[in-house]
């Protein structure tokens, strides 16, 4: 009994766990939500920031909540209006859904000529019979969290298969 309640003590002071990540991922660095005018305008940003919060809190990077911040993350969301895609010989109507999170340091400017253009990104893609799943979405960023941390340089764009978060 005592020992399991100091193996129940020990894995309760522990540090939380955090994701795999590269070398040069900048841990220990602060950083700030950068939303597009268009995303913020439309409250959009209220959805998009709890998700990406949550995503981030293992990567060992502390939110700002100011401007002063070392870092900026964006977050881009995408879908097209789906098309018929051959699955195991049947024809099935799926739509691309794609997530891209960005990392850039904070002098540099992330939208320039009002584009999004971090400096280092993952774009993760997933094909879908239902473009409104919330849990889908969430695993998505949760992914593409991960992987930005994972293969995280300077510069650059990783484009990632987010088949796993399917939902069927």
């Amino acid at each position: 009994m005592i020992r399991y309640l100091f193996l129940l003590l020990c894995a309760f002071l522990a540090p939380p766990l955090t994701a795999q990540q590269s070398a040069e991922f900048p841990r220990q660095n602060s950083f700030v939500i950068h939303l597009t005018s268009s995303q913020f305008a439309s409250g959009y940003g209220e959805y998009l920031v709890p998700v990406l919060l949550k995503a981030f809190k293992r990567t060992g990077m502390a939110h700002a909540k100011t401007i002063k911040a070392d870092y900026a993350l964006t977050i881009e969301p995408g879908m097209d209006v789906g098309k018929w895609y051959e699955r195991d010989g049947e024809s099935v109507w799926l739509y691309r859904r794609t997530i891209t999170i960005g990392l850039t340091p904070a002098e540099q400017d992330v939208e320039p000529e009002g584009r999004l253009a971090p400096g280092f990104a993952v774009t993760t893609v997933l094909l879908t019979p239902n473009a409104d799943r919330d849990d889908e979405f969430k695993c998505l960023v949760s992914l593409t969290t991960r992987e930005l941390a994972a293969r995280y340089r300077p510069n650059g764009h990783v484009h990632v298969d987010g088949t796993g978060c399917a939902r069927e």
